[in-house]
């Protein structure tokens, strides 16, 4: 049975990395901006709404950690609402932190409606599950986003315990870490002629 304590600070890590701590001011607080995907002011780490409910707003700021608060809140309160209907008792830590991680970005109503809810009650297979995971809630609105796509991805990769934060990271730079990888071939290349030349 999954441990519901270490799942959410799963998450919570997760999360961290896959969010990052947007609009951070030179003092260590972050400050509320506008989410364009969502349409919906954001702080933190993608936080939307403060433990009483009201709606962050433009011009609102927070401390760390404050901010870490919130998001541990909104993660804890994600889990109670899909242990309601998620048969948690045969998954393991890291499996119930991506369902978790899942709510946070799409909403526990999100998560329920998916393939995934069937897919895990029903018992299938990590695989499945995760296959079933990477392809869903990739649309926004109906159309097709590459970001929720990549989110999906990793959180599949969380599920069946092949995670590893640095596919998150070529991920969501490919083009620089494309360009970096070529600057150091050209550089190599340029050496290697120049040592030639000298011969």
């Amino acid at each position: 049975m999954a441990d519901i304590t270490n799942s959410i600070k799963i998450a919570t890590e997760f999360v961290k990395k896959w969010e990052g701590y947007m609009k951070k001011l030179p003092n260590g607080d972050c400050q509320a901006y506008w989410d364009s995907l969502g349409k919906v002011w954001t702080i933190g780490w993608g936080s939307t709404y403060y433990k009483d409910g009201s709606r962050i707003k433009e011009g609102d700021t927070l401390t760390l950690q404050q901010a870490s608060d919130l998001l541990n809140y909104e993660l804890s309160s994600k889990e109670s609402e899909i242990r309601k209907f998620i048969n948690y008792q045969n998954l393991t830590d890291n499996q119930y932190a991506t369902l978790i991680s899942i709510a946070y970005n799409a909403g526990a109503s999100g998560l329920k409606s998916s393939k995934i809810t069937p897919a895990v009650n029903g018992g299938q297979d990590v695989s499945s599950v995760s296959k079933i995971i990477s392809d869903s809630i990739v649309t926004a609105k109906g159309v097709f986003v590459q970001g929720l796509k990549n989110r999906r991805i990793d959180e599949a990769k969380l599920y069946d315990g092949s995670y590893n934060a640095l596919y998150s990271y070529y991920l969501r730079n490919k083009s620089s870490v494309t360009l970096v990888g070529v600057g150091v071939l050209l550089l190599a290349l340029s050496s290697y002629l120049y040592i030639k030349i000298k011969k």
